[in-house]
């Protein structure tokens, strides 16, 4: 008898999910990432996604979220603490353009790699043309030169660009 019950008895094994280290520069992209997680692992639960999420939290988050923490919603925590996260590390949309402004160089990478990098930190609402301006000015003078009298697309501009940084890197 105890055989066949145990027959019956459905058995649940844990699912874990691998929670990377709270990323505080970008918490939409995390965000992101453990919802992709939650997905893989079968887990629509609030209170689930909410320890999971909870777990991957450093000290300076804590102090961020302690209230949540403390006295949990009884509604949709996870949903409680993602926005709080987010509100508090997401850069707004001015802060986010004056880093397209002054932040990104061209350095070592291809042009297309450093388009690529100021169009995830963009927020869709800027237009093509002063992602064009941001992007043009990040480049070498002599790359400008020749770019700024041309009327194509963003990505054909950098597929140019990535020509003209490849033909300056042979050795002569």
């Amino acid at each position: 008898m105890s055989e066949e019950k145990s027959a019956t008895t459905t058995s649940i094994a844990r699912v874990s999910v691998k929670v990377p280290p709270f990323w505080r520069e970008n918490p939409d992209i995390w965000f992101s990432q453990m919802e992709s997680q939650f997905v893989l692992a079968g887990f629509t639960a609030e209170i689930t996604k909410f320890h999971h999420v909870f777990s991957a939290l450093q000290p300076e988050e804590l102090g961020i979220v302690g209230d949540i923490i403390l006295s949990l919603p009884a509604v949709k925590p996870y949903t409680a603490l993602r926005t709080r996260l987010c509100s508090q590390y997401a850069e707004s949309e001015e802060q986010r353009l004056r880093g397209l402004i002054s932040g990104k160089q061209l350095g070592d990478r291809k042009p297309s790699r450093l388009l690529l990098e100021i169009r995830s930190m963009a927020d869709s609402r800027i237009s093509e043309e002063l992602l064009k301006s941001l992007f043009i000015q990040r480049l070498p003078t002599h790359v400008q030169q020749i770019l700024v009298i041309s009327n194509y697309q963003l990505n054909k501009l950098a597929e140019i660009s990535d020509g003209i940084w490849q033909l300056q890197a042979l050795p002569l």
